[in-house]
């Protein structure tokens, strides 16, 4: 296997919640054999704990340079054409659009951290595609003007904004300041005439 791929794998907090879930159920079930009420929470638990089993055995996802897979599907980036996100944060869902009119849906149930190295690796590997309606060039200059931390030797260095002459200047009525109290000098004549 390449050194250069990365795997993402579904987190195995969902199949923990959902061994709970499963066990509420049970539970609901039989406290249901003495109210049928119980029942309710029951099949709510075990609707949920079905879901939650379910995107825990979603595929993994791999990430490399020509192509990302998805279980044993693979797509190469130059196929890609748009990549359409939801609102859900965990599990991700994406709607990626395909040459020849084809869609693929993405759940990938993962942690944060995951999620937002995916979706990054995704926006920077899909030359072709649209994020959001967003063309890649935009998304990227919009992104890079977004962002606060400057790249590389740049923000190793400030800028300077005045000359050396007037810095030095400044340092030096800064020193007068701190000694003296004040920079007027006129104020210093009137305390002496009292």
């Amino acid at each position: 296997m390449p050194s250069n791929l990365e795997i993402y794998l579904p987190s195995r907090l969902y199949a923990k919640v959902g061994w709970f879930a499963l066990v509420g159920s049970l539970v609901s079930v039989a406290f249901g054999f003495r109210s049928v009420f119980a029942l309710a929470p029951a099949f709510l638990c075990g609707l949920t704990s079905a879901l939650l089993f379910w995107l825990a055995s979603r595929p993994r996802i791999t990430v490399g340079e020509n192509q990302f897979t998805i279980g044993e599907r693979a797509i190469a980036w130059r196929e890609v054409k748009e990549i359409n996100s939801s609102r859900f944060v965990s599990p991700l869902l994406l709607d990626i659009k395909l040459t020849n009119h084809r869609r693929k849906r993405l759940v990938f149930p993962g942690e944060p951290e995951r999620i937002g190295k995916l979706m990054y690796q995704l926006r920077r590997n899909s030359h072709l595609a649209t994020f959001d309606g967003v063309a890649y060039r935009d998304y990227w200059t919009w992104t890079s003007l977004g962002s606060n931390k400057l790249a590389g030797p740049i923000a190793a260095q400030p800028v300077r904004m005045i000359s050396q002459d007037d810095e030095e200047e400044i340092e030096r009525l800064y020193q007068r300041l701190k000694t003296v109290g004040n920079l007027d000098g006129r104020s210093e004549s009137k305390n002496n005439r009292e």
